[in-house]
């Protein structure tokens, strides 16, 4: 379209005054009626008020004032605007065309001057509402995107206007921008506010370039660049570096220009800005390059960030840890300088590396190393521990230590940082060489290796290479800490928390040896006396009881003599083995749950507390028959409850051919009753609550089933899965839980959800068995009136499931046809009887052609007898109940007659097809005026007079079936030459009711368009 405006308003210069009219008369109707049609199908709210020239400018030629052209800048999303500029321009156009004629150029000319200075300030205005708009979000059809606020920076642009943008407004658009060219999940201090005031919608392109072309408009106005522009800038010169190929896009001159000029940017930034998204873009890039003075550029990025910044972040040091892995000893010189002026610098902040505060007491190793390896490290505390660490930094990482010590303690450092919860192979876990018995390398190799050991779990004790690697380098570290303990330079706090790990450690690996000599050095050096009420020395004593149980228990086996012979040997207050008995179960968790549980039984049975929390962890981790125990547990939370059960589901769900005892279910429906008779379930709880609820209903639990579904349905009717209720009833049916089945389908019908249909089928379906004729004995509903469907013993109560007799015809016809088929040919005319009175002619005609199948569909009667019956069956109806044959009721006869072979031969059977064929059914080339087989009129009356019949015939429906029961009496009848002309008639008519589906199609198509048009 565009281009056809464009060819038009080309040539009005060089046409006549009459054509040119001609022309934009027609171009003016032809736009008119293309955005209407637009508006129809594309409402944009208020974006009218923007319809200005930003995407398509229509201006005078300065050289001749006949010609005018057209220029897109940019049309992408903006279709409204062309038109509307578009229209607005032809029509003045035609204004100045008709006063041209008439003699009154000079004051269109002035009106028209008067509009064209209007329209060109509606770009600039609206870019500068929308950059001054305040933070609230406004209604989501007013929401401009973001081709529309770059197109009115075009257009002003074009206009020569962005002077009239203050150094404010250009900063905004360049943050904006920045905000929509990357990952809308990763947050930057510098993310623009305006992004909840932008359309929203699938990112497919960056704004780069745009970005750089902001940013260099405000240079070359002599703006100062604030430091999101100078953010948003190096982000854009990282993001024009080429794709490296095999590491050689480094040496390239464009990846040097780009990456200098991002540089450039982040120097003059990287001091005021302490977000991480500010340097780990910048460090990253330079770390993936191959050329070495990148890679010092990055230590000296990372030096200052060091240096200067008084916390960093997790992604920083993530970074940190990378350059520490890769660079030389030159380099990490350079980091080594920085992190000693750190130490001595001590910054006030006490945070760890995850920005997690850290633990109160040290009471392992782990925890001691957690807090030696954070950045920035902690000051130095009035507090004994807070003294101890601050002590070990400054003997670890000050500029007094020698360099190569210092190396070797960042390279522990990073050791710990890189064994992640997967662990690490223990090929590569070679601590680096010290010469001499360092305690930090004590602590950081014994933190490294229960992260190992954790990570491995229970397979440890089955690897026994793994195994005696780990408790190779366990007793080498044991011999260093004996050492250390000889020359008496630690502390009571390093000693307790290294003995702990040492007894974690012991019972990982099962070493009685290594278990024996931590316990006799940990009573030799008196470490078990002390203030079990204060709150350092009572934690790290709670801490190396509950280890020295745990570690005792994995080695000599779970009893209860064992037990409590340790417990009580703890020189601890009784209110606190409750506390040492739930780290010890805690710990085990992760090594042996089945000794976990144990220990556990022993707690509860002595009657020691386990916190609630340490209970929970063991629930989620124990099989079902024992994990539904502790559902009886009153202390536990709703959302924990939720946990377990959803643990359980799981399990279940995992183990589904096993079989477990009807206990667990009654506690489980017990739980599900209480958790969700006053709330809603949680959405990510459906598919476990399902689940259980089919584990319910198979163990017999049908009532509990029945009661939660209730539950739940009170407050969402659609929380459950159609498919999900039809496969519950159709189990509860399965196992003969009628009453359940039929409660479940009440429930779904008083709540109205949308399967409830389905389910009254299914139940009916299943219910009309023959096995369950006396169903009547066993379902009853106290307290309501029954309605019955069929009455005596012999028949069911439908009250149950029938709403309205009325409005249920489709019901009662799957009804009877379940009746049929399950042989009731009785109770299915009784049925009829009753309720044909309540349903209109249309479901009265149904009922009375399934009735008349029945007939059919016995195995005995047959032939002349079954015939006979059948036509007593229609008088009956016909008489008595006002039923009105259709054709479908002329099928079913001529399948009664077609069926008695001895009355019905070949012959016969012509003459009834020719007497169809006058009776107006399609005949292919045929007419009642020439018959197929020219057979003379049959004398017939009744159900086959099909003058009676209503007029119209379905090929699909009337034809199709007719044909096919002709087709299939003349063969048995062995007459080929008859059927295979009725063959050939029924591919004659078949071809023209497709002919006449796609001809109805078109005319419903063209119908459409004609209404759309």
């Amino acid at each position: 379209m565009l281009r056809w405006c464009l060819s038009t308003v080309r040539v009005l210069g060089s046409v006549d005054g009459a054509q040119g009219t001609r022309l934009l008369s027609s171009a003016s109707a032809y736009v008119h009626e293309s955005f209407a049609r637009f508006q129809t199908t594309n409402a944009r709210g208020n974006s009218t008020s923007l319809a200005d020239t930003a995407h398509l400018h229509i201006e005078d030629s300065p050289s001749n004032t006949s010609d005018y052209y057209c220029r897109v800048e940019d049309s992408e999303g903006a279709d409204g605007y062309v038109h509307t500029a578009l229209i607005t321009r032809i029509q003045e156009l035609q204004h100045t065309g008709k006063s041209s004629r008439g003699g009154n150029e000079t004051s269109d000319g002035q009106e028209r001057g008067t509009s064209h200075s209007h329209s060109s300030t509606r770009a600039i205005s609206a870019l500068q509402e929308i950059l001054t708009s305040p933070g609230i979000p406004p209604d989501p059809s007013g929401m401009p995107t973001p081709n529309t606020i770059r197109s009115l920076y075009i257009s002003a642009k074009a206009r020569g206007q962005l002077s009239q943008l203050d150094s404010g407004m250009l900063s905004t658009l360049i943050a904006l921008f920045g905000s929509l060219s990357v990952d809308p999940s990763s947050r930057c201090v510098y993310t623009s506010s305006l992004l909840l005031l932008v359309k929203g919608g699938p990112v497919t392109r960056d704004y780069w370039a745009f970005v750089k072309e902001v940013v260099s408009l405000k240079q070359q106005r002599g703006m100062t660049l604030a430091h999101s522009d100078r953010y948003w800038m190096m982000r854009a010169e990282l993001a024009s570096l080429p794709p490296c190929k095999e590491g050689q896009c480094s040496n390239t001159p464009a990846f040097k220009h780009f990456l200098l000029r991002a540089r450039h940017q982040y120097l003059r930034l990287s001091r005021h800005a302490f977000d991480p998204e500010v340097h780990v873009p910048y460090v990253t890039t330079l770390l993936s390059s191959t050329d070495p003075n990148h890679r010092r550029w990055a230590v000296d990025a990372m030096s200052s960030i060091i240096r200067t910044h008084p916390f960093l972040h997790t992604k920083v040091m993530k970074v940190l840890w990378d350059i520490v892995h890769d660079a030389d000893a030159i380099l990490l010189g350079s980091l080594l300088a920085a992190i000693s002026f750190r130490v001595a610098r001590s910054p006030s902040r006490c945070e760890d590396a995850t920005g997690l505060p850290i633990p109160a007491v040290p009471v392992d190793a782990t925890t001691f190393a957690t807090s030696l390896s954070a950045f920035p490290f902690p000051t130095p505390s009035a507090s004994t521990h807070g003294r101890v660490i601050t002590e070990l930094l400054h003997e670890a990482l000050s500029s007094d230590v020698p360099t190569v010590q210092r190396q070797n303690n960042l390279l522990i450092c990073y050791l710990l940082h890189d064994c992640n919860g997967n662990g690490i192979p223990i090929s590569s876990l070679d601590l680096p060489p010290d010469p001499g018995v360092s305690m930090w390398k004590i602590l950081f190799g014994l933190a490294i290796l229960e992260k190992v050991t954790q990570a491995a779990g229970p397979a440890l004790l089955r690897d026994l290479a793994l195994r005696g690697r780990v408790r190779e380098m366990i007793r080498s570290l044991q011999d260093s800490w004996l050492h250390l303990m000889r020359s008496g330079s630690h502390s009571t706090l390093i000693s307790r928390a290294v003995t702990t790990s040492l007894f974690r450690l012991a019972g990982a690996v099962a070493d009685m040896k290594l278990f024996a000599a931590c316990l006799e050095s940990s009573e030799t050096s008196g470490l078990w006396n002390g203030n079990s009420s204060d709150p350092v020395e009572g934690a790290q004593l709670r801490a190396m009881a509950a280890m020295h149980l745990a570690a005792s228990v994995q080695i000599h086996g779970c009893r209860v003599e064992s037990v409590m012979k340790n417990l009580t040997s703890f020189p601890t207050d009784v209110q606190h083995r409750g506390a040492v008995l739930s780290v010890a179960v805690k710990e085990l968790i992760h090594r042996n749950v089945e000794l976990a549980r144990m220990l556990y039984s022993i707690a509860f049975g002595s009657g020691s507390v386990i916190d609630v929390d340490t209970a929970y962890a063991l629930a989620r981790t124990l099989p079902p028959p024992h994990a539904a125990r502790f559902l009886r547990d009153e202390r536990f939370s709703r959302e924990q409850l939720g946990g377990i059960l959803s643990s359980i589901a799981r399990d279940l769900r995992d183990t589904r051919p096993r079989r477990y005892d009807a206990d667990i279910y009654g506690d489980i429906g017990i739980s599900l009753c209480k958790l969700y008779a006053t709330s809603l379930p949680p959405s990510h709880f459906r598919g476990h609550l399902q689940l259980l609820l089919f584990e319910l209903c198979a163990h017999g639990s049908g009532s509990q089933c029945a009661a939660i579904i209730a539950s739940v349905i009170k407050f969402q009717p659609t929380f459950f899965q159609p498919s999900f209720l039809l496969r519950l009833i159709g189990l509860l049916l399965r196992r003969k839980q009628f009453r359940y089945a039929l409660r479940i389908q009440r429930i779904c019908v008083d709540a109205r959800v949308r399967c409830a249909f389905k389910l009254r089928c299914m139940v009916a379906k299943r219910l009309w068995a023959p096995d369950t004729r006396r169903l009547s004995t066993n379902i009853s509903l106290p307290g309501r009136k029954a309605n019955t469907l069929f009455r005596g013993d012999r028949f069911w109560r439908a009250g149950t499931l029938f709403k309205s007799t009325i409005s249920s015809g489709a019901v009662l016809n799957t009804a009877l046809q379940s009746l049929i088929c399950n042989g009731r040919a009785h109770a299915a005319k009784v049925a009829f009887n009753r309720v044909v009175s309540k349903v209109d002619t249309r479901a009265r005609t149904i009922l009375g052609n399934t009735l008349l199948h029945g007939v059919l569909v016995r195995p005995v009667p047959r032939n002349g007898r079954r015939v006979r019956k059948f036509l007593v069956l229609l008088d009956n109806l016909v008489k008595c109940h006002g039923f009105a044959p259709d054709r479908i009721t002329v099928n079913i006869v001529l399948k009664a007659l077609l069926s008695w072979r001895s009355a019905f031969d070949h012959q016969r059977l012509r003459a009834l097809f020719d007497h169809m064929v006058r009776g107006g059914y399609p005949a292919g080339t045929y007419s009642p005026s020439r018959l197929p087989f020219s057979t003379p009129p049959l004398r017939t009356g009744g159900s086959l007079a099909l003058s009676k019949l209503p007029p119209y015939i379905s090929f699909d429906k009337h034809a199709k079936p007719l044909f096919k029961m002709f087709i299939k009496g003349f063969y048995l009848r062995n007459d080929v030459e008859a059927a295979r002309m009725v063959v050939e008639i029924m591919k004659i008519e078949q071809q023209k009711a497709t002919l006449q589906r796609a001809q109805r199609l078109v005319a419903r198509l063209r119908g459409h368009e004609g209404t759309k048009c």
